[in-house]
């Protein structure tokens, strides 16, 4: 569902703009939250295609038409789902003295949401409309991030970023994860297998840059997803707050 202001391009309304329960009839045998913890049920066992106005009246069973009394459309049962899913970020209950470890547990926590959630990526490709507990995500991020030189813009960028970094890192682990389940082929199989791919191209002669790069590069154990992704992590924010 979307709003038009005379020739103006269409924009999306939020689920919270919308009341949850009409003034006319009876009143429904659930709320939006119930509505929303079957489709999390469905998208987490088998993606966002199995979420359908149809299977989310059935596990909650009420007859189809009735679920419209909750949730307009689709578009805005994913809204639900994407601010239920926040609710799973903890913070503490104190500023944290460590501003930078804050920001890196926080990326960690949108990492691990993900990997419970595979679904989350595909999700968040919609446009943006922010529920309750995104809004708490951003207030806390804006308070880690307050006294630091960045402009709001390139704070709101930052946020960007690092989630946006999180939300894909966590995805790919999940789609490793249930690639191994129905494979055997473990994530290290597969890291193994690129960097084969890797040397195999440099030796061609056809890549002088890579080849330089893995010829100067020092042996190293080869180390794990958590490992790798709290470097991008650190990174990411070194170049952000130092750069």
């Amino acid at each position: 569902m979307a709003r038009r202001r005379g020739g103006e391009k269409l924009t999306p309304i939020s689920i919270w703009d919308i009341p949850e329960q009409g003034t006319r009839g009876p009143k429904g045998r659930h709320d939006r939250a119930a509505v929303t913890v079957e489709a999390i049920r469905l998208a987490d066992a088998g993606g966002l295609d199995a979420v359908t106005m149809r299977g989310v009246a059935a596990g909650l069973g009420i007859a189809p038409m009735s679920l419209y009394n909750y949730v307009p459309t689709k578009d805005h049962l994913i809204q639900l789902m994407v601010d239920m899913a926040a609710s799973e970020y903890q913070y503490p209950d104190r500023e944290p003295a460590d501003k930078r470890a804050a920001i890196a547990d926080l990326a960690r926590q949108g990492r691990d949401i993900t990997r419970r959630h595979p679904w989350l990526p595909d999700a968040m490709r919609r446009p943006a409309v922010f529920g309750p507990n995104g809004l708490a995500y951003f207030e806390w991020f804006l308070g880690l991030l307050a006294g630091c030189p960045l402009d709001t813009a390139a704070k709101m960028e930052f946020i960007a970023m690092i989630n946006g970094f999180a939300v894909m890192y966590g995805g790919m682990e999940a789609t490793l994860a249930a690639q191994q389940a129905s494979t055997g082929i473990s994530p290290d199989q597969h890291a193994a297998a690129q960097v084969a791919a890797l040397v195999s191209a440099a030796a061609s002669g056809q890549y002088p840059n890579l080849a330089a790069a893995l010829s100067s590069s020092e042996p190293s154990r080869v180390r794990d997803s958590g490992e790798v992704f709290d470097s991008c992590v650190r990174r990411l924010v070194d170049g952000a707050l130092l750069g």
